[in-house]
């Protein structure tokens, strides 16, 4: 009687190898497409805030009903967390919001650690993530107007397409690299869309995921490639659309790029007023919220983000919270690269992938706001940590079996 109970409940909850993805996975995926899809605003609010939002609160209210089953390494996190808490109490700005998006991810790969992941979960996360390659190049078609027009937009607004994007290329890259040979053509078809949206920082943060993969790769294939997209970088560089896009002159070399005629979209202005305010309180910072504040009235609310997330980072946390914060991500991706060494197969691509997410999203954050962006990012790059760590405790033959992903 108590072993039939306990198999009811397993299968109720999305656990063991004959069940699907838990409800918290797939939260994260369709509200990362409708994220992307955008539109008009529901109930007074955009509908890029229903992304990180209703995963959180889905999360919240399973936190203390599954916590004792989490697996995911919370104490890498727990410093950031109590600084960020911290803040959001004592900050003289609006920060409720800004907190809850910043540890909204965190909370979501705890969640997802409770489940147990087999082999026919792992499939179906990687699955998914190819049903999600496939929306995103369609919303990017759609959006740009590429499907009405038939010529490459000038200027787009696709952030949130290239920032899943990128990650979605560390998976891929590394599905790669262990011997799933097909995902290079993913790779290749997600590494296009920053090109397509234009977005500088993205295209070469891009294609520096499957170079730069933790997964085995041999160094003369990584040399390779990385000259290969090198070449090509500097091709995509001399094209007329780009070069209208980095030069106010529309004409310019790559050593131009120094200069005065860089076209920076206003981000230098912005980046030299947030040092001036950095130096105020360069040590704690102004809290959580003030550079938001602050952004806002130097650019007469056009803008509430300097384009910049380490510089917002020190000026509202200061020196202190941003090495803590700087500190998580290094030792959380050095983590799951020593959990994936000592893993086979699919568990160690899940893994090495994870690890090396942090890089594409530490390089974004010179130029854009990937922390505030928790649904296009953070949510799907803790629901890939959480399951890995999740399937630790599976049957063994899932870290050994090399499983195939049909397409």
């Amino acid at each position: 009687m108590n072993k039939e109970s306990s198999a009811t409940e397993k299968n109720q909850e999305g656990n063991g190898a004959s069940a699907g993805l838990p409800l918290i996975v797939w939260l994260v995926f369709v509200f990362t497409i409708i994220t992307c899809i955008g539109g008009q605003k529901f109930l007074t609010y955009n509908m890029s805030g229903y992304g990180w939002f209703i995963p959180l609160v889905y999360s919240l209210v399973l936190f203390p009903l599954r916590m004792h089953k989490m697996k995911f390494p919370v104490f890498l996190w727990t410093p950031w967390v109590i600084v960020a808490l911290i803040y959001m109490l004592f900050s003289d700005y609006a920060s409720l919001q800004r907190t809850m998006q910043l540890i909204c991810p965190i909370i979501i790969g705890i969640i997802v650690s409770t489940y147990e992941f087999g082999e026919r979960q792992i499939v179906a996360f990687l699955q998914l993530c190819k049903y999600l390659a496939v929306a995103l190049v369609i919303i990017t078609f759609l959006k740009s107007g590429i499907a009405s027009t038939g010529t490459l937009p000038l200027v787009t607004g696709l952030a949130s397409e290239v920032m899943t994007g990128a990650l979605l290329c560390t998976i891929f890259a590394a599905g790669y690299a262990i011997n799933q040979k097909r995902d290079i053509l993913w790779w290749s078809m997600i590494a296009v869309l920053p090109v397509i949206a234009l977005t500088r920082t993205a295209m070469a943060v891009t294609g520096l995921t499957l170079p730069t993969t933790f997964a085995p790769l041999k160094l003369r294939t990584r040399a390779f490639i990385l000259v290969l997209i090198c070449l090509l970088g500097v091709a995509i560089f001399y094209t007329p659309r780009v070069q209208g896009k980095m030069f106010y002159s529309g004409k310019g070399d790559i050593t131009d790029i120094f200069t005065e005629d860089f076209g920076d979209s206003g981000r230098y202005n912005m980046w030299e007023y947030m040092n001036y305010g950095i130096e105020e309180k360069p040590w704690f910072g102004h809290g959580t919220g003030g550079g938001e504040d602050y952004i806002r009235n130097i650019t007469m609310g056009d803008s509430g983000y300097p384009h910049n997330d380490w510089l917002l980072t020190l000026y509202d946390y200061g020196i202190v919270g941003t090495v803590i914060y700087a500190a998580s991500l290094l030792f959380a991706a050095l983590h799951a690269f020593i959990k994936g060494q000592k893993t086979q197969g699919t568990i160690r691509m899940l893994f090495l992938s994870g690890a090396a997410t942090f890089i594409p999203f530490a390089l974004i954050m010179f130029t854009d706001n990937i922390m505030v962006y928790a649904s296009f990012y953070g949510n799907l790059q803790f629901t890939l940590l959480g399951i890995a760590y999740a399937s630790l405790s599976t049957d063994p033959i899932v870290k050994t079996k090399k499983i195939k992903i049909k397409w």
